[in-house]
This record gives structure tokens, C-alpha cells and sequence, in this order.
């Protein structure tokens, strides 16, 4: 069961609302409204915008969402591009080290076939 769905119906239930006067204010059927409460379907963001007003909610407390302060996503999507950028740095220094042992380890082996 999604945040949303739990919180629709507690919402609805805290306001000693029904069903069909939430969806009358929603402007859909009482049968609509029960999908979304059951979680079958999920309402499109101007219902759910609509849901939020209609409880005087955030739309994020309607969903359940955690709010990431200070640009902390941002952040952890910055480390792990430069993360990726050092690996395949590393990645490279490793390739040509070993490409330039095995031309080490050819020539090598050249000298000692022809001396």
C-alpha cells in the first residue's frame, strides 16, 4: 500500500468525509475516487493537487514524500559523475600500463629470439 493511498484515506476518514463527496469535489465518480483509496489506479498530479488542497495538506505529506534538503540529491549526483570520471581515469592509467608491459615483454622477447 502506497503513502498516497494510506494517507487519502486516513485524510478522508480524519475529516469524516465520504467517498462520494470527495470525489464530487474532484470532479469524478465515486468509483473513480474508491480505485485510487484501493490503490488500483493512481490519480493523475491535478487530482492529487486537488487532494492536497481539499485536506489543506502538502502534496508532499499527501504522497509520504521525504523531503532532501540543501540540495543533498544534487550533491550525491555530482559525486558519483566525478566518481566516475576518477574511475575511468584509473581505468585508463591501468589499460595502457598493462598495454605498455606487454610491448616491454614482447620487445624483450624479440631481443632474445634474434641476439
Amino acid at each position: 500500500m502506497t503513502k498516497l493511498v494510506e494517507n487519502s484515506k486516513s485524510l478522508r476518514l480524519q475529516n469524516k468525509l465520504s467517498h462520494q463527496i470527495v470525489a464530487e469535489h474532484l470532479k469524478i465518480t465515486k468509483a473513480v475516487y474508491g480505485k485510487f483509496e484501493l490503490g488500483t489506479t493512481e490519480p493523475p498530479v491535478k487530482l492529487i493537487i486537488k487532494m492536497a488542497d481539499l485536506y489543506n495538506v502538502s502534496i508532499d505529506e499527501l504522497v509520504g514524500r521525504q523531503f532532501t534538503p540543501n540540495g543533498q540529491v544534487i550533491s550525491q549526483l555530482l559525486m558519483k559523475k566525478e566518481m566516475t570520471k576518477e574511475i575511468n581515469v584509473l581505468v585508463k592509467q591501468l589499460g595502457n600500463q598493462f598495454i605498455q608491459s606487454k610491448e616491454a615483454d614482447i620487445v624483450k622477447r624479440m631481443k632474445q629470439k634474434f641476439d
